[in-house]
């Protein structure tokens, strides 16, 4: 999926390995010029109380660390799902943390 303009969350994504919990294929196989789509939540929220959809575009899509950029896709900046810079996001597949997203910036659009 692609989603049309800039994302309002600047930072940085590290993908979990397997001996942490996460993804045992490594960082998701995302096509060039698409998003990565996913669920996530903002401690100290949690995934059963904070849990909205996510689209992530990373700008090295094969490295377990990259720099990317971030927004919530049906949810505003508010609430439980509030993102300022220094927050960070955790990133799921289902019910399994994959990645977690440091905000270094979040625009001023957001």
């Amino acid at each position: 999926m692609r989603i049309d303009g800039e994302l309002p969350f600047r930072g940085e994504v590290v993908w979990l390995t397997s001996q942490q919990g996460g993804r045992s294929s490594g960082p998701p196989p995302t096509s060039v010029g698409d998003d990565y789509a996913a669920t996530a939540y903002v401690p100290p929220a949690s995934s059963l109380d904070g849990l909205a959809s996510i689209a992530l575009r990373i700008a090295d899509r094969n490295a377990w660390r990259s720099a990317a950029t971030a927004g919530w896709l049906v949810v505003e900046n508010d609430g439980p799902q509030h993102v300022e810079a220094g927050s960070v996001l955790v990133i799921m597949e289902g019910s399994q943390p994959v990645a977690y997203f440091h905000v270094a910036e979040v625009a001023a659009f957001a």
